[in-house]
Order: structure tokens, then sequence, then C-alpha cells
């Protein structure tokens, strides 16, 4: 039998649910764009169902502490405020992004969130970001900038609908970085993260109504599958893959591999949905990416 260290496991479980989150925003482009779903459509679909996988396989796996996120006050706000403000409306905001650009380049804009993150920390201590961080700001804004304009500044290559999801993602980015750091410290991530889409999705379920969608739209087999997919695998099992992957390395080393997640995204993209990415989305894409994994590198150190 192989025997696989502690790092290889955490770099094997993270780059397969980065992937996995990169090939669903491929699968959520072709529902919201190419069928016509609403965006909130797909994010009751995949939070409810993704939520109970979640929390079976929590309960089954472990067998204690399954209601504790739930035990106190203070925990109670803090499951509330995750599961109705940052999983929800992160949910919504990148499958706005999705409908409005497309899988690749709302997966790059998610990658902003580390920039957006240490600008947030900055005012938050009072504190002036390192030359180096202020660099790197720099190259990450103008390269979305490139993106968003196809290198010509004086038009936009995507509508004003996608440059203000694409600006709403790595705020809510930070959002999704900084609020739950309570909750995935004193209880079990996978636990936690469960509770949080199964709640968000049963209070939308009455309100968006699902079940009405195919007196509108077709669903079809390879339409299902793809939700089947998007809940499955895009969310419930890349949540848990990524999540496992932290018993073994550090959230910064995690916070490198899932760069795949846009790699993976913009490959797919380009070839299954025949989506267009010239060399000035390329160029943008790399002048993010590259002081992203820069500033992980160096706070790995």
């Amino acid at each position: 039998m192989v025997d696989i260290s502690p790092a290889k496991k955490g770099a094997i479980l993270a780059i397969i649910g980065s992937i996995l989150w990169g090939i669903m925003g491929v699968t959520c482009q072709y529902l919201v764009q190419n069928k016509g779903l609403p965006a909130m459509w797909v994010v009751t679909i995949r939070m409810f169902f993704a939520g109970i996988v979640l929390l079976l396989a929590d309960f089954f796996i472990y067998k204690k502490n399954f209601f504790a996120p739930w035990k106190g006050r203070k925990n109670v706000i803090q499951m509330l405020i995750f599961s109705f403000i940052t999983l929800m409306w992160v949910q919504y905001v990148y499958l706005s992004a999705v409908r409005h650009m497309n899988a690749a380049m709302a997966t790059v804009f998610v990658s902003l969130a580390p920039i957006a993150t240490i600008l947030w920390m900055s005012l938050r201590s009072k504190s002036v970001p390192k030359f180096y961080e202020i660099l790197c700001c720099i190259s990450a804004v103008t390269g979305a900038v490139v993106m968003a304009t196809h290198g010509d500044m004086t038009t936009l290559s995507v509508s004003e609908e996608g440059i203000i999801y694409g600006i709403l993602l790595p705020v809510f980015g930070v959002i999704y970085t900084v609020q739950p750091g309570y909750l995935m410290k004193n209880f079990r991530p996978s636990n936690v993260t469960g509770w949080g889409l199964l709640l968000a999705g049963t209070v939308l379920l009455p309100i968006v109504q699902p079940w009405t969608i195919t007196e509108t739209v077709e669903m079809d087999t390879f339409t299902i599958l793809n939700v089947v997919y998007t809940v499955l695998f895009g969310t419930a099992i890349a949540f848990w893959t990524f999540l496992a992957s932290l018993k073994y390395i550090k959230p910064q080393i995690a916070a490198i591999y899932e760069l795949v997640e846009p790699v993976s995204a913009i490959l797919l993209s380009v070839w299954l949905l025949d989506v267009l990415y010239q060399l000035p989305e390329f160029l943008g894409t790399l002048m993010i990416l590259c002081p992203v994994l820069y500033l992980s590198l160096v706070h790995k150190k």
C-alpha cells in the first residue's frame, strides 16, 4: 500500500476540490446562460440539497456534536449571519456574475478576494499595506480592468451588470473569508457549512418555488445532469474535499492550490462552451493570479 505524506494528501484533496469548483462554474454557466434558469433557482437547489448531503456525511462519519453550532446565543447569531448573508449572497453574486460574464471571468474575479482581504485588514487595523502588497493590488486591479475592457479602455467587453457583480465578487469573498472564522475554528467546517447551506436553502424554497420552473424551462436529461453535478460534485464533494485538506495543510497552502479553480474554469469554458478568451483576457488573468500566488507564498513563510 502506497504511503502518502500528509502534505501530499492535503495537496491532492485541495486540488480535487478546486477542480470540482472550476467545473461547477462551467455547469452553472450552461444552466443560467444556455437554459435561462434564474440564478436564485440554482442557488436554492444547490444550497438545499448540498446541505443535506454534507450533513448526512458529517453525521455518519463523526456521529457526535451534530447540533453543536446551534448551542449558545452567540453561535446561533453567527450561524444565521453565515447562512443568510455569507453563504446565500456569495452564491447569488457568483451565479449572477457567471450569467452576465462567463464562468472563466467570474472565477478569476473571485480570485481577487485575497487582495480585497488585505485592503480590508489594513483598514481594520489602521495600518498601511506593505509595499509589495500595494504592487500586488495595483497589478490585480489593472488585470481586472484589462479583462473588463478587452484591453481597450474606451469600451467594455462585458455588460454593466457584469461589472457590478464582478466588483461585488471580491467584496463578498472578504466576507466569506472573515465572517465564519469563529465558527470554523470552534466547530467542524463540514458541519457548519452543511447547516448553513441547508438553512438558507430551506428558507428560499417557498420563496423561489423551484418546482414551478418546468413551466418555463425544459428540464431535459442533460440539464438535470448539470444540476446533479452542481449539487453533488460542485458543491457537496468540493466543499468536503477542500475542507478535509485543511487537516493536512495550512490555509495559506490550500489557497495556492485553489488557484487551480480559475485555470480549470478557463480551460473548460474555452473547450466546452466556445467562450472567446483572447490575449487581453489571458494577460488580465495573469495580472490577477500571479500576485495572488505571490502573496500566498509570502504569507506561507
